[in-house]
């Protein structure tokens, strides 16, 4: 089945509710008297109360007894200026890889893949923006009002099944409110960047509320072409639209719509061959994400206190990764091999994703001395790639001529699950939970190279926690839980050295053991939690690279295969201190250890690190401010070297980062300056080992750098 294939038809559907939600709320804005008061001039000294929702039962972050980190609002607004990867440096055992122009790939605990190339798109890390599932295509996550962002850490099987083995990112954009109210923001820095947002929200008749955000921005990508003498080919330039809708039509039914389309049309030219941030190459690339989807939440209050709730969610998206496979020109290239030659290739691979999914669950009643959630979700998704490689390789006495390389493959799984969750308080002191979660996928997949599966996977997942409150604020907990992730099939290598029994891959399973305690003390103004944990993973979904030819920057390809078991473990510390008023300290740390005990082929790998998962990371923030007034704050953040993949040996730097901002508040109005990575500090996010120089093509490490320093002023008015 293929889904919102009429695009057209949605993109006027979107366009059309946007312009009347715009004008309804700008009137309401217009109308309304008292003005409201920015973040900082709201009061401060005592810390807020975290609530999770990305749980099947919306639960106090306190209560929930697994490892979780949320952003509220006034963290997401302040401590990042474009995007969620900007948080993701103040989340423990979060991170993220490279290659693309912004973060898709993430990392939960050292697990989740790091690459568009790897398989079918069956992601270890779930990413939800307003109940639409984006796994693998996180991109779509820009910062500007967005209410929270909720990190859950561990298998979240019972919750979200196989695209939550290591766990699930929840974003939510802000809810409207009952009061009339507005912000805009620009902002303006170096890299000739750009940035103007604006939200309204406010009452639209007695028994509905709606929110319109809209955002834009451009940035040159801080690379420099010296080819084509332009500082833009890595470009960034993203345009958001968001609104919600809250409806109650009657009593006990309550309707929360959102819309949203997210355009990010991005050059990539993120490689040079000497790792730097000055590229050569003469076809630079693209890395595009247009997506426009939709939500449905539905919470109907039935009989003796049960609620039903339905959530529907769909989302299609556009995408071209395309770049300049051989990173240079040839005049460039002559001058490395001191002969005139020509060396020149490029790749281009369009995907079309398009997805529908549909959750039902029944709650309890919020009083029952059992505490239950049953459900039944369904998730049918479709893509279609279209990948095109050309080449062209000439010295001197030979001359093959160009080549092309055409492959076109086509994915689609139904994916039907069945769960429930119990809970039972005992003493009211002791509280037991029990999750299950049976998940049945059928796939089917066909691609140019006349490969042809039809897999079916049967996975369960669950988990059991024990927890107990020691007082009001604090409480301990134990949790097992078992994770799961789907199989998959290794994309266009039929013919490459691959076997048929390894074109395809089965699932993984993991066992994640886990302690914590959580509270909240001295009276509101300290808040922690701690978690120790020990995952230990089955039939270990490991990919690997290859390059059939060292002339052919093109042949370099990724396969995944089960290489048998290890072991993922770690410490997770959040603390939050509000002394008084004016100060707020917090700091995060995380730290991992990670193996692969059975590496069956590649013995020399077996004991070593896992890729993309660091031995430790850390965010020490602080802020100071009055209520009306001045204001400053920073974060120093940093990361352990870790290794760039299961290929080969290299690694990464140990790095920090500095960010600062300082500015005031007073009437409605916040002006500050920021500074980003403010000691420039050079760190890589991605990082490749393979030939791509000629004459000789000696295996080299190629390393994709984050940003450099990037500064800033951002203006707010609060209305």
């Amino acid at each position: 089945m293929k889904l919102f294939r009429n695009r057209n038809f949605i993109g006027r559907f979107a366009a059309d509710s946007l312009c009347v939600l715009l004008a309804s709320a700008t009137a309401a804005v217009s109308a309304a008297q008292p003005q409201q008061a920015s973040p900082e001039e709201a009061p401060g000294g005592v810390l807020e109360e975290l609530v999770v929702t990305a749980s099947l039962k919306e639960v106090r972050s306190l209560d929930l007894p697994t490892s979780v980190t949320v952003h509220n609002a006034e963290t997401i607004r302040s401590s990042s200026v474009q995007h969620f990867e900007e948080l993701v440096q103040l989340t423990p055992n979060l991170h993220w890889s490279g290659g693309s122009s912004r973060a898709r790939y993430f990392q939960v605990r050292g697990i989740g893949e790091r690459s568009q190339y790897e398989g079918a798109p069956n992601p270890s890390v779930g990413f939800l923006l307003d109940d639409i599932d984006f796994s693998a295509i996180g991109g779509v996550a820009t910062r500007f009002d967005l209410g929270s962002v909720e990190v859950l850490r561990g298998p979240q099987g019972t919750r979200y099944g196989a695209n939550a083995l290591a766990g699930l990112i929840y974003a939510r954009s802000r809810e409207p409110g009952r009061d009339a109210e507005a912000e805009a923001e620009l902002s303006f820095g170096n890299d000739d960047m750009r940035a103007f947002g604006l939200a309204v929200s406010g009452p639209l008749g007695e028994k509905a509320a709606g929110r319109l955000a809209v955002h834009r921005y451009r940035a040159n990508g801080f690379r420099r072409n010296a080819t084509l003498d332009r500082d833009d080919t890595n470009g960034r330039e993203e345009l958001s639209l968001r609104t919600r809708l809250n409806f109650d039509p009657a009593p006990g039914l309550a309707l929360r719509l959102t819309l949203l389309h997210v355009d990010l049309d991005n050059g990539y030219d993120g490689w040079s061959i000497d790792n730097r941030l000055t590229t050569f190459s003469d076809r630079p690339g693209r890395d595009s994400q247009a997506s426009t989807g939709a939500s449905l939440r539905a919470e109907l209050e039935l009989g003796g206190g049960h609620r039903l709730v339905s959530i529907t969610g769909g989302a299609s998206s556009d995408i071209e990764h395309s770049y300049d496979a051989d990173w240079g020109e040839d005049a460039y290239w002559s001058e490395i091999a001191g002969f005139a030659m020509q060396y020149d290739y490029s790749s281009r691979t369009l995907r079309e994703r398009s997805g529908l999914s549909q959750e039902l669950r029944l709650l309890s009643p919020a009083d029952a001395g059992l505490d239950y959630v049953l459900g039944v979700w369904f998730l049918n998704l479709d893509e279609d790639n279209d990948r095109v490689d050309r080449g062209l390789y000439a010295e001197p006495g030979y001359a093959p001529g160009p080549s092309e390389d055409r492959f076109r493959s086509s994915y689609g799984a139904d994916s039907l699950a069945l769960f429930g969750e119990l809970s039972r308080a005992f003493a009211d002191e002791w509280r037991v939970t029990v999750g299950l979660r049976r998940e049945q996928r059928d796939a089917d997949y066909d691609d140019s190279n006349g490969e042809r599966f039809s897999p079916t996977d049967g996975m369960t997942g669950g988990h059991v926690s024990v927890s107990r409150r020691l007082g009001d604020e604090t409480s301990v907990y134990a949790r097992a839980a078992r994770g799961y992730k789907a199989g998959g099939f290794n994309l266009g290598l039929a013919g490459q050295g691959l076997t048929s029994a390894e074109l395809v891959y089965q699932p993984e399973f993991l066992w994640n053991y886990e302690v914590g305690a959580k509270g909240l003390w001295l009276d509101g103004r300290l808040r922690g939690e701690l978690a120790v944990f020990h995952s230990q993973r089955a039939d270990v979904q490991v990919d690997t690279s290859r390059q059939l030819d060292p002339q052919d920057p093109n042949t370099f390809v990724f396969f995944t295969r089960n290489v048998g078991r290890g072991y993922n473990r770690g410490i997770e510390l959040t603390l939050d201190y509000a002394p008084n008023e004016a100060w707020r300290m917090s700091a995060a740390i995380g730290l991992l250890d990670t193996e692969i005990t059975r590496f069956p082929g590649r013995p020399e790998l077996e004991g070593r690190e896992q890729p993309h998962a660091p031995g430790y990371g850390y965010a020490l923030g602080v802020r100071w401010g009055r209520p009306r007034g001045w204001f400053a704050a920073g974060e120093l953040t940093g990361k352990d070297g870790f290794y760039f993949s299961s290929s080969h040996d290299r690694k990464s730097d140990a790095y920090s980062l500095l960010n600062v901002r300082a500015g005031r508040a007073w009437n409605g109005w916040e002006a500050y300056a920021w500074v980003r990575n403010l000691l420039d500090e050079y760190y890589a996010v991605r990082g490749f080992y393979f030939s791509n120089v000629p004459p000789d093509w000696p295996q080299q490490e190629f390393r994709q750098q984050g940003d450099p320093r990037h500064f800033g002023v951002t203006i707010r008015r609060y209305f």
